[in-house]
């Protein structure tokens, strides 16, 4: 520990304000903190910077330092960024990154059929909505950025089920506590089994309805260079514009679209 962290001649001015925000908001700031710091920060210069008092900073920092998202150098006392913070960020990067490569593939679907489509990543057993591109249909099928859905529920979700290895997916079907999202959600193990061994078969995946009422979505599993599935691309419609004679061909795009960007990602089927 250094004397900058315990020299108490200019003690750090904070306001009432600062000292009755919230603990996530401190927690927030401090992390930023760390973050902004290659070469670490002292709990002095953090409770100076942020208004934070002094004991707030430093009971955080010993939590987060006890759970490796941040680490007190032995040497300067001063406070780094941890294993784990260090991870988040890698996957925080890794998600962005997969979108510069993935927007344009998606956007090229987009324009092809006038439908809207999303891009989706894995995160664990869940499916994330990342980002959106609208077609100009004025009725169109909307889900906000954000949102995240069980694998078993829709074609995104489907379609990662569909790409992962298949004794993992049968895991997951095995244990999830499965529940109806509509009135269509499949919710029997055994047929939701079949129903991603088809999709495995075929490349993508259909849904009508089983996540969303009135929406028809067709999804294809994006795998990297060492065969895992780190996301989907999901073609949406309105079941009033969906054309069931040509699934195939929707199918087939989407599914090309998937494996574009998944040989972008280094993926090849005879390295996998």
């Amino acid at each position: 520990m250094t004397s900058d962290d315990t020299d108490d001649d200019a003690a750090p001015t904070y306001t009432a304000e600062a000292e009755h925000r919230g603990v996530a908001t401190k927690l927030f700031t401090l992390l930023e903190a760390v973050a902004a710091a290659p070469d670490g920060i002292s709990v002095r210069e953090v409770a100076r910077e942020t208004g934070i008092d002094k004991s707030s900073v430093s009971r955080i920092f010993n939590q987060l330092a006890a759970l490796d998202v941040v680490e007190q150098s032995p040497l300067t006392g001063r406070y780094e960024v941890g294993r784990r913070l260090s991870s988040l960020g890698e996957v925080l990067h890794t998600h962005n990154s997969l979108w510069g490569l993935a927007e344009p593939i998606v956007r090229d679907l987009v324009a092809r059929f006038d439908e809207t489509c999303y891009f989706i990543v894995r995160e664990g057993n869940q499916a994330r909505f990342q980002e959106r591109i609208d077609c100009r249909q004025a009725i169109r099928y909307v889900i906000e950025p954000g949102v995240v859905s069980p694998l078993y529920a829709g074609a995104a979700g489907r379609a990662i089920l569909a790409g992962m290895p298949p004794e993992e997916a049968t895991k997951y079907l095995e244990e999830v506590d499965v529940s109806p999202m509509t009135s269509e959600t499949v919710i029997d193990r055994a047929l939701l089994q079949k129903f991603v061994e088809q999709d495995r078969e075929r490349g993508y995946s259909v849904s009508l309805g089983e996540r969303v009422a009135g929406g028809r979505g067709i999804g294809a599993p994006v795998l990297r260079a060492d065969g895992y599935c780190v996301a989907a691309i999901l073609w949406t419609c309105p079941s009033t514009r969906f054309d069931l004679t040509r699934v195939e061909e929707f199918g087939a795009a989407v599914r090309e679209a998937a494996l574009k960007l998944s040989h972008l990602l280094g993926y090849s089927a005879d390295a996998a």
